[in-house]
């Protein structure tokens, strides 16, 4: 391709560069809305589910089907019984009980929408979209578990105990048995052997050239506090154990998904001022450009900037760096891996800086500029990826907002919430009480000695959100530490308060 052609048609498929591609800037798969349940049904049927019928696009025609079934009161096998409870009594578990409230503008949409607390309740509900073209929040846990470890095979590991964690056994209390178990017997009878083992993680080469010469990102983090959430079951109710995996599972898509846009914005930042004649960093300053770095933004400000400015300074770099990279076709032969890793981020950098000559920088610019103008509401951030974006880091991270009454609180593992009661508030960076379990937790297993209200906002750091430790006693976020327990005031640390891990009387440390 042309960069003529490029510009004509910038943001489809298939005007990005093969160099770009297969780099770990390309944002795959691409995020669309997903709430914090959405992300974790999804997730059970990426790691568990393998069959064509459980794709995220079937989920819609499932839910119809199961709810026919459940109207007329009659299990698709007839041999099935489940556990014996009558089956209008269980048409009201599940369209009552396990009732998953409805987004404000889904109020007169008719569909089931199920809790997730158990594998089978996937199978009919907490798709994306209503449709049958829906994204897949799962495939991209998946793959921020890969870019998490080095290792394929310790990737593979992880991937296995979610699998095993998830699945309901002789650990779970005896309300997920149940709901299993009667789940079950709705089933078809080609189906009845959906779950049985892991699926197995293909090695994705771009994530294996960025652990090449790479530097730590919010997934390294991610995949250490998972396997301490997922070792909570045995001590927890299944709803209260799956509500802290969901919580993580927000933190560690959304944080990826920031970290990726900050990485798009960093790479065209350095390109461009070597266009404009300016050096380039050196490998130190590059390991913290492209890591969390400074964060991507604070605890109790106002999100909606951060996420607008996240999502068009991607699709601003994305379409600057591939515009780039067809300039440059033909001339410099490290293009097909330019962009796999920080040496060779910095090798192009260094190339391009000693053949300015090679292109015509005045061109690029008119050019970057006609690509800009091209559609002004996907830069903007009203419409196309960057929506998508926008969409995606809204509802992922915060908390529920719900067309029924009595239900306001049902989602306590948000990361942004509402400030004050009014629709029409802005959004603000605030963990919800299940959030805060959950991270308290994962700071404080296996550590040696004391953590304080330091480590924790550390500990948050590496997810991108800023607090400092002086900042925590007057601060919701230390309101929320004190009213859980989680917290001693303490002279003699040096962080200030104590943190106290809130299951260390029932955990077991291993040995």
């Amino acid at each position: 391709m042309t960069p003529e052609d490029f510009v004509l048609k910038p943001w489809a498929q298939s005007s990005i560069h093969d160099a770009y591609a297969k780099s770990f800037l390309h944002m795959r798969p691409a995020p669309e809305y997903a709430s914090g349940e959405v992300i974790l049904a999804s997730t059970y049927r990426q790691v568990g589910f393998i069959c064509d019928s459980v794709t995220e696009g079937r989920i819609p025609a499932n839910g119809r089907e199961f709810q026919k079934n459940l109207d007329r009161g009659k299990r698709p096998r007839r041999d099935a019984t489940g556990i014996g409870i009558d089956t209008e009594a269980w048409r009201r578990i599940v369209t009552g009980t396990l009732r998953s409230p409805k987004q404000p503008n889904q109020s007169t949409k008719r569909f089931l929408q199920i809790s997730p607390v158990v594998p089978d309740a996937t199978l009919y509900s907490l798709s994306a979209r209503l449709s049958s073209n829906s994204w897949n929040p799962g495939a991209l846990v998946a793959r921020i578990i890969q870019f998490g470890d080095a290792s394929n095979a310790n990737a593979q590991e992880l991937w296995n105990q979610l699998f095993h964690a998830l699945s309901v056994d002789e650990r779970d209390d005896i309300w997920a048995c149940f709901l299993q178990e009667e789940f079950r017997s709705w089933r078809k009878k080609a189906h009845e052997h959906w779950w049985s083992i892991p699926r197995s993680l293909t090695e994705d080469k771009p994530i294996a050239a960025w652990h090449r010469a790479g530097t730590k990102t919010p997934a390294t983090r991610f995949i250490v506090d998972l396997e301490r959430i997922l070792s909570l079951k045995t001590y927890l109710t299944r709803r209260q154990w799956i509500s802290m995996v969901e919580a993580m599972l927000r933190i560690g898509t959304a944080s990826h998904v920031l970290w990726t846009c900050k990485a798009n914005i960093q790479c065209f930042r350095i390109l461009r001022q070597i266009l404009r004649g300016q050096g380039s960093p050196p490998h130190t300053e590059l390991e913290f450009m492209f890591g969390v770095g400074d964060g991507f933004w604070r605890y109790g400000q106002l999100a909606s900037g951060t996420i607008t400015d996240s999502a068009t300074g991607f699709v601003k770099a994305r379409a600057g760096i591939n515009l780039l990279l067809h300039h440059l076709k033909g001339q410099y032969e490290g293009l097909p891996e330019c962009l796999a890793n920080l040496d060779t981020i910095e090798a192009l950098a260094k190339w391009l800086r000693e053949h300015l000559d090679c292109i015509d920088a005045k061109q690029y610019w008119r050019d970057y500029q006609s690509v800009i103008e091209n559609d002004q509401r996907l830069v903007a951030g009203k419409k196309g990826i960057s929506a998508n974006v926008r969409e995606f880091l809204r509802h992922a991270l915060g908390q529920r907002q719900t067309a029924e009454p009595g239900l306001d609180s049902y989602d306590q593992g948000y990361f942004l919430t509402k400030r004050g009661s009014y629709r029409s508030a802005p959004w603000i960076v605030s963990l919800g009480p299940v959030s805060v379990l959950a991270i308290v937790h994962a700071c404080t297993q296996n550590a040696h000695g004391p953590r304080t209200v330091e480590d924790l906002c550390k500990h948050l750091g590496e997810y991108g959100i800023e607090v400092q430790a002086q900042e925590v006693p007057d601060s919701p976020l230390g309101q929320t530490l004190r009213n859980l327990g989680l917290v001693l005031d303490s002279p003699d640390a040096e962080g200030g308060m104590v943190v106290v891990n809130p299951f260390e009387h029932i955990v077991e440390e291993p040995a």
